[in-house]
């Protein structure tokens, strides 16, 4: 089995995040999402917690995990052979991640595991508005959110959010 992991703090949830679990769907068997509830500058963990609830999970074909520390928890994953043994894992997350996930942190950390960092793997793949790569970042959707930008959020979102982006405003800005 092929599993996709997908950690990140997600807040807000992006097009960027989503190219990765659509990425992560096409290419695993099974994908987990490792993201928290926590507060992240100017975004309410329980609220974006509520978005994940109302909007993004009845969408998508993918796990969440809410965790303290998605980062942490991925490496805990590596490590528990009950997780591991027999399967194949790939994690997903953008270029300027790779230092954390590197070949010599997993080497290191993730002994015995068949683990690949894809964006280490396939880096033009995962590179911001190269390809499909959507142009989307985390501080760039919070700066829309804080101006009450309500096109440039919208214009950040994955398509399945779109019609939902007055809700997901109104939710986060509660």
């Amino acid at each position: 089995m092929i599993i996709g992991l997908i950690p990140g703090a997600m807040k807000p949830y992006h097009a960027g995040h989503h190219y990765l679990v659509l990425k992560a769907i096409q290419e695993c068997d099974h994908v987990i999402i490792f993201t928290s509830a926590k507060d992240r500058k100017g975004i309410s963990g329980a609220n974006m917690l509520q978005v994940w609830k109302e909007l993004i999970i009845p969408n998508i074909q993918a796990e969440v995990r809410f965790v303290n520390s998605p980062v942490r928890a991925v490496w805990e994953f590596l490590q528990n052979p009950s997780d591991t043994d027999g399967h194949k894992i790939r994690i997903y997350g953008g270029t300027e991640d790779l230092a954390r996930f590197s070949p010599d942190n997993l080497s290191r950390w993730a002994k015995g595991v068949n683990v690949t960092n894809v964006a280490q793997e396939e880096a033009g793949k995962y590179l911001r508005g190269v390809g499909p790569s959507p142009m989307a970042k985390g501080e760039w959707v919070r700066k829309s959110i804080e101006n009450r930008d309500f096109a440039s959020f919208k214009d950040y979102l994955p398509m399945f959010l779109k019609p939902f982006a007055k809700r997901y405003l109104n939710i986060l800005v509660a």
